[in-house]
């Protein structure tokens, strides 16, 4: 049986083809972000949004495929894996073409551009591909979001967002005046609608 250590991890960054994946998918989340999502995101967005997912499962699966020598319970786990997330862009997919709650609220880019790079980074370098690296999933994504808020920021605004975010800003004006906690519900309210 072939262990996993620390020649796969060189490996994995040295062959780096899982870089030219996370490259796009980072520049789509952005640009989607500040000119589709500013305002919120419509169930049109959220089904393109299920189909990225859907693209990069199968991503993965031509390259679990194209493996040799590899642990059997790792590839079939990863296997399972990517048609999960195969799975989750379909029901992204359906919800949109149905009620679009779930489609709006799971179908996000941030969440979605997000999940997309770090299960990648997980599937193209199998030693990240643990219950630990979850954790460090869930825990990243708050950082994760605050980076694309401001990242975001440096792109040219449209006319009507620049009417758009004289009113945001008015609004938020308020709520960091009444605290930090205020303004973290109101970012999460944001976030959720």
């Amino acid at each position: 049986m072939v262990t996993i250590g620390a020649e796969e991890i060189v490996y994995g960054l040295k062959e780096a083809n899982f870089i030219w994946l996370l490259i796009p998918i980072f520049i789509i989340g952005i640009v989607t972000d500040k000119y589709q999502e500013s305002n919120g995101t419509s169930i049109g967005n959220a089904i393109s949004n299920g189909t990225l997912i859907i693209f990069t499962g199968f991503s993965w699966l031509q390259v679990i495929s194209s493996r040799y020598n590899f642990p059997l319970d790792i590839e079939a786990s990863q296997y399972l894996f990517s048609f999960l997330i195969i799975l989750y862009g379909f029901i992204i997919i359906a919800s949109g073409f149905f009620t679009g709650e779930f489609a709006r609220v799971y179908g996000r880019i941030r969440v979605v551009t997000f999940m997309l790079m770090f299960f990648t980074l997980m599937i193209h370098v199998p030693l990240f591909y643990n219950f630990v690296s979850v954790l460090i999933f869930v825990l990243i994504f708050p950082v994760y979001y605050v980076l694309i808020s401001e990242l975001i920021k440096f792109l040219p605004s449209t006319k009507k967002e620049v009417k758009i975010e004289k009113n945001y800003r008015k609004r938020y004006e308020n709520d960091k005046r009444k605290g930090f906690i205020t303004f973290g519900r109101a970012k999460l309210k944001e976030y959720l609608d």
